[in-house]
């Protein structure tokens, strides 16, 4: 037991000066690059003031934590869809960002509404279909990155004069538009297999929505609301989720739920 914990004092003693060395380090690294006139000795002067101002207790900190994390066990585990893009291979990475996989609200913002017609579409007292609930889950994810990569490929010109978007793979040079366009075509056929599990009624209505994923990104173009097309984009799964469960849209009684 003794030797145990004197090895760990050992280890917490040890990373404790490593991470001091490395902050003094940084910290003098700026001090070169602010003033280049500052002289050696000016330097250590510096690095003493920098270990009088800032207390042990911020550099112990973390090593306590992390000496806590061993002695017990603990780990700390982050699941996100930016983590899993990240951790993608370096080739497949491009890809996964053109497709907004980073950012999945906008899958959910397509999703959503089917969910809730299905769930409206079900028989009272009866939970909705799962499997239906998984076909709209996958449509609505290749569907979400279809209409990213017909957006970027739009908007590649516009986006690389816009900070915000100048990163995005096409913009960057990333990702060729003739590879977003081979890549869009994969995203298009596996929707299309999604659609085509579905009654003949919803395969119509889910065609149709094409439209409106080609011509948002011409909205901007031509009216000071592309929203307003894109809110349409995202809420026709609601018409599809409920054709879907009974064979047809009642557009009457669906003018009325708006």
């Amino acid at each position: 037991m003794l030797p145990a914990q004197l090895t760990c004092r050992l280890t917490l003693n040890a990373l404790r000066r490593t991470h001091l060395g490395a902050c003094l380090h940084s910290l003098s690294s700026c001090f070169i690059h602010t003033d280049g006139g500052r002289t050696r000795h000016d330097l250590h002067n510096d690095s003493t003031l920098t270990r009088r101002v800032f207390p042990k207790q911020s550099v112990i900190c973390p090593m306590h934590r992390l000496y806590e994390t061993q002695q017990y066990g603990r780990r700390s585990f982050s699941l996100s869809a930016a983590t899993i893009v990240n951790s993608a291979p370096a080739l497949v990475q491009p890809y996964l960002r053109l497709m907004r996989l980073d950012k999945p609200i906008g899958t959910w913002l397509l999703y959503l509404p089917c969910t809730w017609s299905i769930a409206l579409a079900a028989d009272p007292g009866c939970l909705p279909h799962l499997g239906m609930l998984t076909l709209f889950g996958t449509g609505a994810l290749l569907m979400r990155g279809a209409g990213c990569t017909i957006n970027d490929m739009w908007d590649k010109d516009f986006d690389q004069k816009v900070a915000r978007t100048a990163t995005r793979p096409i913009a960057s040079g990333e990702i060729s538009r003739m590879q977003a366009l081979v890549f869009l075509g994969g995203q298009l056929s596996l929707a299309l297999g999604v659609l085509l599990c579905l009654n003949y009624y919803s395969i119509a209505l889910g065609a149709a929505s094409l439209s409106l994923v080609f011509t948002y990104p011409l909205m901007k173009r031509i009216t000071y609301w592309p929203q307003f097309v894109l809110g349409l984009t995202f809420n026709w799964g609601a018409l599809l989720g409920w054709s879907a469960v009974k064979g047809s849209c009642d557009w009457i009684r669906k003018m009325m739920l708006r």
